[in-house]
């Protein structure tokens, strides 16, 4: 038998305590870059997820409202890059 790896006991450990969406809202901010491609991740800082919701904090005005535009299209982006559901909205700052 060969030895569980430590990030299985971790989340396995995360689930049990209710705490693995946390990780996985959190995953999202961590790879915001990767996810949102350079062009995006230059004007928008991903910086929180609560409850399903991105905080974004977008550069300028104009940003803002082209990104406001792209809300829907950019959470299905972040589903489909994980392969599940884990944002449901963005809120733009």
């Amino acid at each position: 038998m060969q030895p569980e790896p430590l990030s299985s006991i971790i989340r396995r450990i995360l689930f049990s305590k209710g705490l693995e969406m946390g990780i996985k809202e959190s995953e999202v901010v961590q790879r915001w870059d990767e996810i949102a491609g350079a062009r995006i991740a230059e004007k928008a800082e991903a910086y929180a997820v609560e409850s399903g919701i991105l905080f974004l904090r977008v550069a300028d005005s104009s940003w803002r409202n082209e990104l406001a535009m792209m809300k829907e299209e950019l959470v299905e982006k972040i589903n489909a890059f994980f392969g599940e559901k884990r944002i449901s909205r963005i809120h733009l700052i």
